[in-house]
């Protein structure tokens, strides 16, 4: 799916689209479900409002991304790679995040079960 625009919610459900690839694309509150999504790739995506919910997630990447307000749950997401995206009140509640790098994301209110991820860093480092 390249340079396209939603303008109702996308639900996509009980599918397997991994290895699938998303460029350039306005998916805001999209809802994936149930879904086989392992290495799939998402560059320069509006995810604002997206929920992914029991998906496998292994080995994707998300780069250049907004993802404002996304929720994730019971969900595995091992191995995947976030790139220069805004986490900034992203939710992660029962998800595998084993091996999972994030690099270079604004973190601001982004919560993993339930915790601030700014403050889980600022204790690592001794600022609490």
């Amino acid at each position: 799916m390249q340079h396209s625009e939603l303008n109702e919610p996308l639900q996509i459900t009980s599918s397997d689209i991994s290895e699938s690839r998303f460029e350039m694309v306005k998916l805001e509150r999209v809802a994936f479900s149930d879904a086989g999504m392992a290495g799939a790739r998402f560059t320069d995506v509006n995810l604002a409002g997206a929920q992914f919910k029991a998906v496998d997630l292994s080995g994707g990447r998300i780069e250049d991304a907004l993802l404002p307000g996304l929720v994730v749950r019971d969900a595995n997401m091992s191995g995947a790679r976030f790139q220069d995206v805004s986490l900034a009140g992203a939710s992660f509640e029962q998800v595998d995040l084993s091996g999972v790098v994030i690099a270079n994301c604004a973190l601001a209110g982004m919560k993993i079960d339930g915790i601030e991820v700014e403050k889980l860093l600022a204790a690592y480092r001794g600022q609490i």
